[in-house]
């Protein structure tokens, strides 16, 4: 059984955590292709700073960023709608949010545009897979995730729709989002995207102590003073709004919302006070890791290419899924 949530075990685990990510990074950032110091680059080597300011901290930080908000969004929807299967990429959030991100770029809006387009998108396929799903007042999971399934299928039609009458440039861009990849962008970029990762994340850890008394169903939590229908659109706006914003900068990323905050859950247990903060640091790592795998482990080979870092995910995070799910199975 699992300690009680104390103020040194949050802090204890979340500072660890906090450590892993900046020892990834610190990692990351030396890892490539080409060698550069960061003496190099501070003392004024311009081909050592191109190479690790310019090249890979953005795209660095980008990685943290769209790990984040995938992982910590995950946790906040499986928790609102009590479903451990419960993902942005299951449920068809990411596909309304890529569909969005895509009419943008085939209405030729920049970056921030594309952001607010993706958003919207998450908004209405989740409002719409919601409704769907509540059919009669009663919560299916099973209805919910089929009727994801299949709004997923809906929104790749349209994004295939419009991949077919956009330019060439315009859907060599739609693939990538479809692919999953993180690429180098400008630090200006990088900022918008902090803004809405960073407050949606604060927006869900202040609500998950709430979050815990929403587990135990919406009767008990009303009957304890929580208002459940703005605890639900405040964790959704949240949500979404970071899901957004992460598929407009790297596209579809899968497995990061749905390995991540479960293989976090198993760990340290189901207190949301700990599971979110802990699930955004920990998918931050992950893909930092998966992505610095995904530019580097085909560069000494014949292959002239780097792997999408979505292959990397699914790789790596469903083997210790399956690993930790059967270890705890073990002891129920």
């Amino acid at each position: 059984m699992r300690s009680h949530l104390t103020s040194r075990r949050w802090i204890w685990i979340n500072a660890g955590l906090l450590a892993f990510l900046i020892a990834s990074i610190a990692f990351a950032l030396f890892l490539g292709s080409e060698e550069a110091s960061l003496r190099a680059a501070l003392s004024g080597d311009e081909r050592a700073y191109a190479i690790i300011f310019v090249s890979r901290l953005p795209r660095i930080l980008l990685a943290a960023l769209v790990g984040m908000a995938l992982a910590s969004a995950g946790g906040a929807f499986q928790a609102l709608l009590r479903n451990q299967l419960a993902d942005p990429f299951i449920l068809g959030v990411s596909g309304g949010a890529a569909l969005g991100a895509v009419a943008a770029v085939g209405a030729g809006l920049g970056f921030t545009l594309q952001s607010i387009a993706a958003f919207g998108g998450a908004i209405v396929s989740m409002l719409a897979i919601f409704n769907i799903g509540n059919a009669r007042r009663r919560l299916s999971p099973t209805t919910l995730l089929l009727t994801g399934v299949i709004f997923n299928a809906f929104c790749f039609a349209l994004i295939l729709f419009v991949n077919s009458i956009v330019t060439m440039e315009e859907a060599y861009q739609i693939l990538f989002l479809l692919m999953g990849n993180i690429e180098p962008m400008g630090m200006g970029t990088i900022a918008v995207l902090a803004l809405c990762v960073l407050g949606g994340f604060a927006m869900l850890c202040a609500c998950s102590w709430r979050m815990n008394l929403l587990a135990m169903g919406d009767a008990d939590a009303a009957s304890m003073g929580v208002n459940v229908a703005r605890l639900r659109a405040v964790v959704f706006i949240a949500a979404s709004l970071m899901v957004g914003a992460a598929v407009a900068a790297s596209g579809l990323i899968g497995f990061v919302g749905l390995a991540v905050p479960h293989i976090m859950r198993l760990l340290t247990g189901a207190d949301h006070r700990l599971l979110v903060p802990a699930s955004g640091l920990a998918g931050a790592a992950f893909l930092v890791l998966a992505d610095a795998a995904a530019r580097t482990l085909l560069m000494h080979t014949g292959y002239a290419t780097e792997l999408p870092v979505g292959v990397i995910t699914a790789m790596v995070g469903a083997p210790l899924f399956m690993i930790l799910l059967r270890r705890q199975q073990k002891t129920i």
